[in-house]
């Protein structure tokens, strides 16, 4: 076998040290990126199945590497978050055969390897289809299988609301060249809020620099756009579009073949989407089977009369032991969802951090209007 490898690899060597495309005709070299393609891929596959033995024999701990993600990264040159992302997917060929055995003869890219994997770990029954969709789609219609098929394998709505709130990351750094660089990570419903501020203040910034007669790349746009929104706020209030069956709705997540999510955005839980009810400018689409029963106007749910009422009812966090005053958002006590309404009586401010733990967390109101708190819902001796 190491025999077979190094004289593989000497050949492919040989023959990338020997190329020359200028004297290759458009077919030919179309005809030998496909064949190197299929080599990539072969290798990709046996460069995980091999990281997983690293792995689960110990052999990178007498190196002193902090993990086997680390030991990988150093032994191909990839980043550390892509030999783990390597890493699991090579734990989970073990279990998905097809998908193995696809990986290993060359018909998926690492990439779409990983997406297969991360979803049919979830659900192994969509195994076959999402092979098929590998090899009848591009990687994107292959991701957004693969997010439709982990959204339908979520058995406790809450719970995954939740995690997609405590997952929420956001890193920035600076580039060798000095350029400022930033990566988040964020729950559905902000990451749908930021999106549709973001996008309102790239177009504007796209019209005023096609009248000053400045074309620039979008992406260019899209980053003035960004540093606009940080110092100057959304141009207007925010719009986002929520499209949820109206059984799932009602019965706080999703069956199989029911659809929840945010336009441009994804599938969510239903239990976001709910909470999107209680807040700016949502516009909820709701289905009965392919047909929209009804469609919410895009308007503010909470008057500014109400609103100013309820600063000066609430000018700290509602919850009794709570003195934050920042960011304070508008709930309803009652949700939209379960027919809620819109009313001195069933509205207060929260601290983001009760917000949550109210909407994802479980945790139930007491008290009256005015003197009301949170207790967690296993709360044997609720206050």
């Amino acid at each position: 076998m190491f025999e077979e490898v190094r004289t593989a690899v000497a050949a492919l060597e040989r023959a990338a040290r020997d190329l020359d495309p200028a004297l290759i005709d458009g077919p030919g070299a179309a005809n030998l990126l496909q064949a190197f393609g299929r080599g990539e891929r072969v290798c990709a596959a046996a460069k995980a199945l091999l990281a997983r033995r690293v792995d689960e024999t110990g052999a990178w701990r007498g190196n002193g590497h902090r993990s086997a993600a680390h030991w990988v990264a150093e032994a191909t040159g990839e980043t550390v978050g892509a030999a783990a992302r390597t890493l699991e997917t090579a734990r989970v060929l073990g279990s998905l055969p097809e998908t193995d055995a696809a990986f290993r003869s060359g018909m998926l890219s690492e990439t779409q390897a990983a997406e297969i994997t991360s979803a049919a770990a979830s659900d192994p029954s969509a195994e076959a289809a999402l092979l098929e969709a590998a090899s009848s789609t591009s990687v994107k219609g292959l991701r957004d299988r693969c997010r439709e098929t982990r959204a339908g394998a979520e058995e406790n709505d809450v719970a995954w609301a939740r995690r997609l709130h405590v997952e929420r990351r956001a890193h920035e750094w600076t580039d060798p060249d000095g350029t400022y660089r930033i990566d988040a990570r964020l729950a559905p419903d902000a990451g749908a809020r930021f999106s549709a501020a973001w996008k309102v203040h790239t177009d504007r910034v796209f019209q005023d620099a096609r009248r000053a007669g400045r074309r620039e790349p979008r992406a260019a746009y899209a980053a003035d756009a960004l540093v606009a929104l940080a110092s100057e706020g959304p141009c207007k209030p925010v719009q986002v579009g929520v499209v949820v069956d109206s059984a799932a709705l009602v019965r706080g997540h999703t069956k199989s073949g029911e659809r929840c999510e945010i336009k441009g955005v994804g599938p969510v839980p239903v239990t976001t989407a709910r909470g999107l009810l209680d807040d700016a400018a949502v516009t909820v689409m709701t289905r009965d089977g392919d047909d929209i029963t009804a469609v919410s106007r895009p308007t503010r749910t909470i008057p500014t009369k109400l609103r100013k009422a309820l600063e000066a009812r609430y000018p700290t966090c509602g919850v009794r032991a709570c003195a934050n005053d920042q960011f304070l958002e508008i709930d309803h006590v009652v949700p939209v969802a379960d027919r809620g309404r819109t009313e001195i009586g069933n509205l207060w401010r929260l601290c983001s951090h009760h917000h949550r733990l109210k909407t994802y967390g479980g945790w139930i109101v007491i008290g009256q209007n005015g003197d009301r708190t949170l207790v967690p819902p296993d709360d044997p001796d609720p206050p």
